[in-house]
């Protein structure tokens, strides 16, 4: 996934989760074997430490299972959504893949779509916030990826069309189950709570599904900031390096 903008200053309570803002690079089970930020010590690092840059980039998946679930307020998760009336449906916010940097559902499945569709960095390296002119970033531009160690390029060019992507939406929208609106309250049903969301809701007139979350994009740096050696550096170091 695209490098995103990283928090890098401590919150309310003094907690800074990542210290080092934009020289930060996620390599995903690489720093797991490594012990490295964010990670518990490795009880098995003389077994399986060099392995390390073998798997640098790699994220673990999760299950599809209540992907789309929301708060009974926000009924889906897609901006631009719209009711019988053609009014607009409040959405559920949510951060989908390692860094939050996907924001629907159907972004999603376009990535796994697209994301080898188009000329890796046309020419130059993109990165988040800075797609050439006459593109739209998530839609005929995927940025430069976080970490290029390891790439599987075997299935990011599917070519499905616009419909059977939205397709593939509604049936991960089927994957939600343990809750009965009609019955929030009957003991034994799993999230019984899930109407005692506070928050709010989300309503968009500009952005849809496609380009849900591009208004809020934080650009990269330019030039792109070097990887932080608490994180590049530390041994067996990625290879090749990651910038």
């Amino acid at each position: 996934m695209p490098i995103s903008a990283c928090r890098s200053k401590a919150d309310f309570f003094g907690f800074n989760p990542n210290p080092d803002g934009m020289r930060f690079r996620d390599l995903g089970f690489g720093t797991f074997l490594r012990s490295g930020p964010g990670s518990a010590p490795n009880p098995n690092s003389s077994l399986w430490l060099s392995f390390a840059p073998l798997t640098d980039g790699q994220m673990q998946t999760s299950t599809t299972r209540n992907v789309a679930m929301t708060p009974t307020q926000c009924p889906t998760t897609e901006a631009g959504q719209v009711d019988a009336n053609g009014k607009p449906i409040p959405y559920f916010q949510k951060e989908f893949f390692h860094n939050g940097y996907i924001k629907s559902l159907k972004q999603l499945v376009h990535f796994y779509n697209t994301r080898d569709a188009f000329p890796i960095g046309f020419g130059f390296p993109v990165t988040s916030g800075h797609c050439p002119p006459g593109t739209t970033e998530k839609v005929d531009c995927w940025p430069m990826p976080e970490v290029a160690n390891n790439e599987d390029m075997t299935v990011g060019n599917l070519q499905l069309t616009d419909a059977e992507e939205n397709l593939l939406v509604i049936a991960l929208q089927d994957m939600t189950d343990g809750f009965d609106p009609a019955n929030p309250t009957v003991p034994g049903i799993l999230y019984k709570n899930i109407d005692t969301f506070t928050g709010q809701c989300m309503i968009s007139t500009t952005e849809n599904a496609s380009t849900q979350g591009n208004s809020t994009i934080i650009p990269t740096p330019t030039p792109l900031t070097p990887c932080a050696s608490a994180v590049c550096g530390v041994q067996p170091v990625p290879n090749p390096p990651i910038p």
